[in-house]
């Protein structure tokens, strides 16, 4: 009797342990699905996109309308509209898909349990390859993009002439534009000038709202359609609104 009455009480722990096991692993992989295919959350951690989404401003990004892209298997899924000149997308510059398996793999677990505080990427901290950002697209493919004083001008597939941003682009925007600033190369990403840039087929120009940050297309050129994850479609905290 004694056997049976310590059996039962370790048997009740070990199908409660079980059952907690299966609820964090069954939350987890609908939180990934979520993420990578309808909605997935994200943080600014810059200024970059200042004077319109601040740092600390939180936003959702819709994978599901431009396909979502799952660097483990080096695919992309389709969606249902091509990111558009003004859209705000979430996008990943670089090379993810050249990441080690085991952090493909592990990298969303570590995340979900650190609530995005940590990774299994060496190089997330590092430099501008594979980190999530937020960026406005200037140029769709087909399109010559310049830069004049810290504006864009662009010239359409079929165009003959340039127009500045505010005109082509449908989307109303403000931009931060620097003042003032003397003795930097005129060909540098940060003297606010840029030669054309021919678009090719698969190509997007992206950009930063304040164009104080050049940490953008200016700096590490074209991205390629695999790489915009999503458009941003609502900023949440603080504030409320829809993009």
């Amino acid at each position: 009797m004694g056997s049976y009455n310590s059996y039962s009480p370790q048997n009740k722990f070990k199908i409660k342990i079980s059952k907690t096991v299966r609820i964090i692993i069954i939350f987890f992989l609908a939180y990934q699905f979520l993420s990578v295919f309808v909605i997935s959350s994200f943080i600014i951690k810059t200024s970059a996109m200042e004077p319109g989404l601040p740092k600390d401003q939180r936003i959702l990004s819709a994978p599901i309308v431009s396909g979502a892209r799952l660097d483990l298997f080096k695919i992309k899924i389709p969606g249902f509209k091509e990111p558009e000149r003004g859209d705000i997308v979430l996008v990943r510059p670089g090379n993810s898909d050249k990441l080690a398996w085991y952090i493909l793999i592990f990298d969303p677990l570590v995340r979900f349990f650190t609530f995005q505080k940590k990774s299994l990427d060496p190089n997330i901290s590092k430099n501008w390859n594979n980190q999530l950002s937020v960026k406005r697209i200037i140029g769709v493919p087909g399109d010559t993009v310049q830069m004049k004083d810290y504006k864009f001008l662009i010239k359409g597939k079929e165009g003959t002439e340039y127009f500045s941003e505010e005109n082509i682009i449908i989307n109303k925007y403000n931009i931060l534009i620097p003042s003032n600033i003397s003795g930097i190369d005129p060909l540098s990403p940060f003297s606010g000038n840029m030669k054309e840039i021919k678009l090719s087929e698969n190509q997007y120009f992206i950009a930063n709202d304040n164009r104080r940050v050049s940490y953008d297309s200016r700096l590490y050129g074209p991205i390629s359609r695999n790489e915009i994850l999503g458009p941003v479609f609502l900023s949440y905290y603080p504030g409320f609104s829809f993009k």
